[in-house]
């Protein structure tokens, strides 16, 4: 009998290439090690990591091991895919097959103005549900969808991320996050000054603070003792929104929003007894002059109210501080003023910092260029100026 040589129908040839190249990958992936395949399931939300169950009994068994969780609302625009996103999540959540299994991370971010009171009710039960799954990683970025207090009672909970929640009065509830180390909060809305105060004391393992953007719905009410957090050592924080007593300790600190006349008694009384903060090493400032903020306005920014040098240095900058960034600096003899005074008293500073905006007519550019001639007390300091028009300049 002849050799028989078979080809392939005239014009299909690429498509045969398509499909081994097809084959070979699938079986490249097959090949990986369940650890590497869970990892790519880790960078998916949970609804697409659920559609690999349709692959193999293999996928389909790497889901359900998962200890992570992440839904999102992204490509939600209609009320049926409001409904089956729901469902999803409720079967996922709620799942009697898997109550048993721990959860390390789960994240909720939904973003969009579909949801209803009915909604939000559900999802203080998929926190609860989490809870019971003893998570130790939450991540909520919820736009303006009010929390039950008792989202403050984990006593699982490592890390916590907030972002547009409304917290409900925690008058009559209590905190209790023994293990928690990261609290990161941005655009989130408490019932007043007190509740947010009562958040952090009961924090008292917390090691890293970031808050921004925190408001409240009563300022009728007025802050209160902040119990200091002794074990924090680093910590982001708007000004105005948590006292500096409570922040002392850290090694590192944040300010941002600096630059504002804010015309608020209450808020200014947190700063009334300022700490010495005897740890601090890293120090990193941000101005904000473009805020909107009762009778200031971005006009007046030229004559904003001059920084005063203090009666006597702090300990903490003249003995601790090796790091300095000043981010938004404006080329104003009152900015001059606080950096130079940074550089002629810090005595280990090792890197100053300095952003610089771009300069305005009524601005001294030589507010900016004198910097580099100014006396530093600290022999090893590299100063460090970045403009967005200008190279970087390093001296």
């Amino acid at each position: 009998m002849e050799n028989l040589i078979l080809q392939p129908p005239h014009g299909t040839k690429e498509n045969t290439n398509k499909r081994l190249k097809s084959v070979a990958s699938q079986s490249l992936i097959e090949d990986l090690p369940d650890e590497i395949l869970s990892e790519i399931l880790y960078w998916l939300n949970t609804k697409l990591a659920f559609e690999t169950c349709l692959v193999s009994k293999r996928w389909y068994r790497l889901f359900h091991s998962l200890d992570f969780f992440f839904f999102t609302d992204a490509g939600v625009n209609c009320a049926e895919n409001r409904v089956d996103l729901l469902r999803f999540v409720n079967s996922v959540i709620f799942s009697p097959h898997y109550q048993h299994l721990p959860i390390k991370h789960f994240i909720l971010d939904f973003q969009f103005q579909i949801w209803d009171a009915d909604d939000h009710i559900t999802f203080n039960q998929w926190v609860e549900a989490a809870k019971r799954r003893r998570v130790s990683d939450l991540d909520l970025h919820l736009i303006n969808v009010p929390l039950a207090p008792s989202i403050f009672c984990f006593k699982t909970l490592i890390k916590l991320r907030l972002i547009g929640i409304s917290i409900g009065t925690l008058l009559h509830s209590s905190v209790d996050l023994p293990l928690l180390k990261s609290l990161y909060m941005h655009t989130v809305t408490f019932h007043n000054r007190e509740d947010s105060m009562k958040l952090v004391s009961g924090c008292p393992q917390l090691k890293r603070l970031i808050a921004m953007f925190i408001s409240v719905s009563n300022e009728s009410v007025t802050a209160g003792y902040y119990k200091p957090l002794s074990n924090l050592f680093e910590s982001a924080i708007w000004l105005f929104e948590v006292p500096f007593n409570a922040v002392y300790n850290v090694l590192c600190l944040g300010l941002l929003g600096l630059g504002r006349n804010v015309a608020n008694i209450e808020t200014s009384s947190y700063y009334k007894d300022f700490p010495v903060f005897g740890n601090l090493t890293e120090l990193y400032l941000t101005w904000s002059y473009n805020a909107d903020l009762h009778e200031w306005d971005e006009q007046s920014s030229p004559n904003k109210e001059d920084w005063k040098y203090p009666y006597q240095v702090p300990q903490c900058l003249s003995s601790h501080l090796t790091k300095c960034d000043i981010q938004r600096y404006e080329p104003l003899e009152a900015d001059f003023r606080f950096a130079t005074y940074i550089l002629q008293n810090a005595l280990h500073l090792q890197v100053m910092t300095i952003g610089v905006l771009r300069p305005e007519p009524t601005e001294s550019p030589h507010f900016v260029d004198d910097l580099f001639s100014s006396s530093r007390i600290s022999p090893a300091c590299q100063l460090s100026i970045s403009d967005l028009q200008l190279p970087d300049l390093v001296l």
